[in-house]
């Protein structure tokens, strides 16, 4: 391995190139331009915020929907006459009500998850 003739040198440019390297806390913070939004009317909510709550205004549509489901379910047991034809369709009215349930709790865990972990990346490099 070959020695370095200027140690001294060397390790001086290294640390001044270590000094001179931009830090991440000394950078200014980004505009994005939110000030400007609300003097012309616009709402002052990032993108990333209308986009969470549209998404979660959907789930908690269609978790009603699947509520009122179960609930159709549930009539159809009550007012089924002995029928084993109406039982049967108002057993499956019922089930489709809970598996759709179940997915869109599913899907708002996994959003729930997925937009922490872009704003938490987004604003740590802002």
């Amino acid at each position: 391995m070959p020695s370095l003739r200027h140690p001294r040198l060397a390790a001086a440019i290294i640390a001044l190139l270590l000094l001179l390297q931009p830090l991440p806390s000394l950078a200014q913070t980004v505009d994005l331009g939110l000030v400007y939004a609300n003097d012309i009317g616009l709402p002052g909510m990032d993108i990333r915020d209308i986009a969470v709550s549209l998404i979660r205004t959907a789930l908690g549509f269609a978790g009603f929907i699947m509520v009122l489901r179960i609930m159709q379910g549930g009539l159809q047991m009550m007012t089924h006459g002995g029928s084993a034809e109406g039982h049967n369709e108002a057993i499956e009215t019922i089930k489709s009500g809970v598996i759709g349930m179940i997915i869109i709790m599913t899907s708002s865990a996994i959003v729930k998850f997925v937009v922490t972990a872009v704003i938490n990346a987004s604003y740590n490099y802002l």
